[in-house]
């Protein structure tokens, strides 16, 4: 072998590599090839953007066997309504020898649809004007999802954020107002936090969902004796965001109140807490027995204003409680939907 085949100057190499690119880009295998496998869907169209050929990355997108099925079918047709005037400039600017860019959705021939980064752009014929046009769209329907999931999720956690912020104001301003010294005030201020962190520790650990039957029993879980004073009776449900922390305060004000003026504050004191779905509602029942006989009281104290809001302002349900000798009872009725579904799910529905 001589050396001038083992040996090539820069500039010999440099031509040669120039051979090989013009080669390939006459070669029709290579470029049929690069078509048939790539996973964008590409398109050429005429200037009145009618479809003159579609690659196979097209066809999959389309779910179209047949190319001829495409070949003459206006490109502008591909997209929903919303997305027409988008699709109609980017033809227009790549007709002026501009290169465009755009996303939108759009429809498959089988009724299913996506999103889509679209870059249309100038063929140049003979004379150096455009001849035809280059479509090549690019599939974005995951990242569409995820940014409109990461939207749904702050707007979620925003709206969160500013019920905490009430309700913690509400719980700190009320307890403190009604309470008969500052250290009583401190404690009840410190318990209703707490229970409100407890719904909110919860809902981080089930993502935007709770378990009924949990937040009941952490929510007598610092009642407890052996042997227990409340038996706890009800198919497990999941609550949304909204409907935990309603039933956590709830529950909460009902416990701390059978263990300071119910049930709970004597030995002989015992709970019963129920709950049942029918039609569509979820009846909830707190009755005590065996404590000190019950008494309505002069004023509605901030403890059984919680309660009824729990129930009856926050979940759009009923409240009735009762102060019979017998002891105190709370039964609730609430739309099942209004504790089933979180914000979440019902804003994702919504847009879809």
């Amino acid at each position: 072998m001589s050396d001038e085949r083992i040996f090539r100057s820069p500039a010999q190499l440099k031509a040669e590599l120039a051979q090989r690119y013009e080669a390939l880009l006459t070669d029709a295998a290579f470029t049929s090839g690069v078509l048939a496998n790539s996973s964008e869907a590409i398109m050429v169209l005429d200037l009145d953007a009618r479809i003159d050929f579609a690659s196979a990355g097209a066809l999959r997108a389309l779910e179209v066997d047949d190319p001829a099925a495409l070949v003459g079918t206006s490109w502008l047709a591909l997209w929903h309504v919303d997305a027409q005037a988008q699709a109609v400039a980017a033809i227009a600017d790549a007709k002026d020898s501009r290169r465009a860019v755009f996303e939108a959705a759009r429809g498959a021939r089988n009724g299913k649809s996506g999103w889509w980064e679209v870059t249309v752009s100038p063929i140049a014929g003979a004379d150096e004007k455009p001849a035809r046009l280059l479509a090549i769209a690019r599939d974005v329907t995951e990242r569409r999802l995820a940014q409109q999931s990461q939207q749904v999720m702050m707007q979620e956690l925003h709206h969160r954020i500013k019920n905490t912020i009430a309700s913690v104001m509400a719980i700190t301003s009320q307890s403190l107002a009604r309470a008969g010294s500052v250290e009583e005030g401190r404690r009840a201020v410190e318990q209703r936090l707490m229970a409100l962190a407890e719904a909110h520790d919860l809902l981080r650990a089930g993502g935007d969902d709770a378990s009924l039957r949990e937040i009941v029993d952490r929510a007598l879980a610092p009642y407890e004796t052996g042997p227990t004073r409340m038996a706890v009776a009800g198919d497990d449900i999941t609550l949304s965001s909204q409907g935990a922390i309603a039933f956590a305060m709830g529950i909460h004000e009902l416990a701390t109140n059978a263990a300071k003026h119910g049930a709970l504050s004597v030995r002989s004191g015992r709970v019963e807490i129920a709950w049942q779905v029918a039609a569509g509602r979820l009846r909830f029942a707190w009755r005590e027995h065996g404590g000190p006989p019950a008494q309505a009281p002069t004023r509605r104290g901030f403890g059984l204003r919680v309660i009824e809001a729990s129930f009856r302002h926050q979940m759009h349900g009923t409240v009735a409680l009762s102060f019979a000798p017998t002891g105190f009872a709370c039964e609730a009725d609430v739309p099942l939907a209004r504790l089933a579904r979180s914000r979440r799910e019902t804003t994702l529905a919504g847009g879809a």
